[in-house]
C-alpha cells in the first residue's frame, strides 16, 4: 500500500494505523490552541502578516481561519466545519474549533488505553443527540414579532464584545438592534424574514471607531456631478430611475452628410432633441408634483450628461448619475416608491420621500446621506475609523452582531451564552444520562468523553479571563 502511494506521490508522507490517528487528533489540538486565546469578550487580538506585507487584526475566528494558511488534510476539514457553522449562525467558529479539538483529545485518552474509536464513536452520537434535547429545554422563548429590546441588546452587545473594544461594542450594539428591527418584514405566509442585504455596511476611513453610527436611511458612495446643485435639501421627492439622460452613438454603422453650415445645425438639434424631450418631462413632472418648500432628487442607474445636468441644476433639482444597482433596490424601500423605466408615465406614486439629503466630501470621496426617511425597510450601518484595520475589524464584528440578532428574530429563542448551556449539558450527560437503559455497556464511555469535552468552553472562557 505503501509503495503504491509512493507512485502516485513521491512527497507523500505515509503513516500506518495507530500513528495515523495521533497525527491526526493532535492536527485538531493544534488548530484548537491556536484560537483557544481569542474566546471571550478577554481573548487576544491575533496579527496576521501575508507575503506581501499586509497585515490584517482580528479576533474572529471564521476570519483567522480563511485568512490561515492550513496544509493538514484533518485540520483543513475542522476549518471547513467552522466556515458552515460562520455562514449558518454567522458566529461561533472559534467555539466549534475548540471543540473538536477537545473531542478528539478526549477520545485519545480512551484510544491510548485500549478501546475501539467505533467505541466511542457511538458514545459521542448518542451523547450529541442528548444534548440537543438539553439545548431545545434550556432554550428560552422570545416572541419574535414584540421582542425586548434589552433583550435582543443582550444578544448583540454578547457578539460584539468578544471581538471589539468595550466602548465601541456597547455603542455598535443599539445600531445593530436598530438596523435589524429596521428590515425584519413579514412574508406571504404571515412568518418573520429578516433580509440583511438591505443593510448596507459604508466604510469611510474618517475620525475614529466610535464615531459608527446607525443611519435610519442610505448613504450612498457617489454624489452630484454638477457644482450649482444644491448640497443640501430638506423635505425632498426622490424619482429613481433606469434611463439614459446622455447623448448615445446609434447601434448600427451610419453617417451623416451634409453640404452647409445649416444643415449640421439642425444634425446637432435633432440629436440633441431626443435627449432634451426627457429632461423636459422629468423638469414638467417635478413642477407639477412640488409644492413650495419641497426638492425634487433624481437618482439614475444610467448616465445622464452634462448638459442634461445643467438642464437640471437651474431648476434646482439635484441629480445623481451611474448610482450601484443595489443601492437602487436599498433606495425604493427606503424612501418608498418604485424605480422606472420610461418617463412617459410619470405619476406621484412612484416618487419616494426622504426629510433630508446632502452631501459629504472627504477629500476626493463623497458620499451622499439620505436621512430622516419615514418608513425605511432599508437602512446603513455607517462604520467609521483612522485606518484600515480598524475599519475591518469593526465590519466583522457587525456582521456577526447582525446575524446573531436576525437569528433571535428568526428562531424565537435564546440560550445562556458564557458556557452555561455546556455546564449545564455536561451535568444532565454525566449525572443522569448514563444511568438509562440506552446508555448501557461501553458506549458510557464516550458519553463521559463528550461530556469532559464540552466542559472545554467555560474552562477557557475562565483561562482568559
Amino acid at each position: 500500500m505503501a509503495a503504491a502511494a509512493k507512485l502516485v506521490n513521491p512527497n507523500a508522507e505515509i503513516v500506518a494505523k495507530s500513528q495515523s490517528l495521533l497525527v491526526n487528533v493532535s492536527a485538531g489540538r493544534g488548530l484548537a490552541s491556536v484560537l483557544k486565546s481569542n474566546l471571550g469578550p478577554r481573548g487576544t487580538l491575533k496579527m496576521l502578516v501575508g507575503g506581501a506585507g499586509q497585515i490584517k487584526l482580528t479576533k474572529d475566528g471564521a476570519v483567522l481561519l480563511k485568512e490561515m494558511q492550513i496544509m493538514h488534510p484533518t485540520a483543513t476539514m475542522i476549518a471547513r466545519t467552522a466556515t458552515a457553522q460562520d455562514e449558518i449562525t454567522g458566529d461561533g467558529t472559534t467555539s466549534v474549533v475548540l471543540l473538536t479539538g477537545e473531542l478528539l483529545k478526549c477520545a485519545e485518552r480512551y484510544v491510548g488505553e485500549g478501546m475501539h474509536p467505533r467505541v466511542i464513536a457511538e458514545g459521542y452520537d448518542l451523547a450529541r443527540d442528548k444534548a440537543l434535547e438539553i439545548l431545545d429545554a434550556c432554550a428560552v422563548g422570545v416572541d419574535a414579532k414584540n421582542p425586548p429590546r434589552e433583550l435582543l441588546q443582550s444578544v448583540a452587545r454578547t457578539a460584539l464584545r468578544t471581538k471589539l473594544q468595550p466602548k465601541i461594542a456597547d455603542l455598535m450594539t443599539g445600531a445593530v438592534v436598530d438596523a435589524v428591527l429596521t428590515v425584519r418584514d413579514e412574508d406571504d405566509e404571515g412568518s418573520l424574514a429578516v433580509d440583511l442585504h438591505m443593510v448596507e455596511v459604508m466604510t469611510m476611513e474618517h475620525k475614529l471607531g466610535a464615531d459608527s453610527r446607525f443611519v435610519r436611511g442610505l448613504v450612498l458612495d457617489h454624489a452630484s456631478r454638477h457644482p450649482d446643485m444644491p448640497k443640501r435639501l430638506t423635505n425632498c421627492h426622490v424619482l429613481t430611475c433606469n434611463v439614459s439622460l446622455e447623448y448615445e452613438k446609434s447601434e448600427v454603422a451610419s453617417g451623416f452628410y451634409y453640404s452647409n453650415a445649416e444643415q449640421r445645425e439642425r444634425l446637432i438639434e435633432s440629436e440633441r432633441k431626443f435627449t432634451d424631450d426627457k429632461v423636459k418631462q422629468v423638469i414638467e413632472f417635478k413642477r407639477r408634483v412640488c409644492k413650495e418648500g419641497e426638492s425634487f432628487v433624481v437618482i439614475n442607474q444610467k448616465g445622464i450628461d452634462p448638459l442634461s445636468l445643467d438642464m437640471l441644476a437651474k431648476e434646482g433639482i439635484w441629480a445623481c448619475r451611474r448610482a450601484k444597482r443595489r443601492n437602487m433596490e436599498r433606495i425604493a424601500l427606503a424612501c418608498g416608491g418604485s424605480a422606472v423605466n420610461c418617463l412617459d408615465d410619470l405619476e406621484p406614486d412612484c416618487l419616494g420621500h426622504t426629510g433630508l439629503l446632502y452631501e459629504v466630501n472627504l477629500g476626493e470621496e463623497n458620499y451622499t446621506f439620505i436621512d430622516e426617511v419615514k418608513n425605511p425597510k432599508s437602512c446603513t450601518l455607517l462604520l467609521k475609523g483612522p485606518n484600515k484595520h480598524t475599519i475591518d475589524q469593526i465590519k466583522d464584528a457587525v456582521r456577526d452582531g447582525l446575524r446573531a440578532v436576525a437569528g433571535v428574530l428568526e428562531d424565537g429563542k435564546v440560550v445562556p451564552g458564557g458556557g452555561a448551556f455546556e455546564v449545564a449539558a455536561a451535568a444532565e450527560l454525566v449525572d443522569t444520562f448514563t444511568k438509562t437503559e440506552a446508555a448501557r455497556g461501553k458506549k458510557k464511555f464516550g458519553i463521559h468523553a463528550y461530556a469532559d469535552a464540552l466542559l472545554v468552553v467555560p474552562k477557557v472562557l475562565g483561562e482568559n479571563a
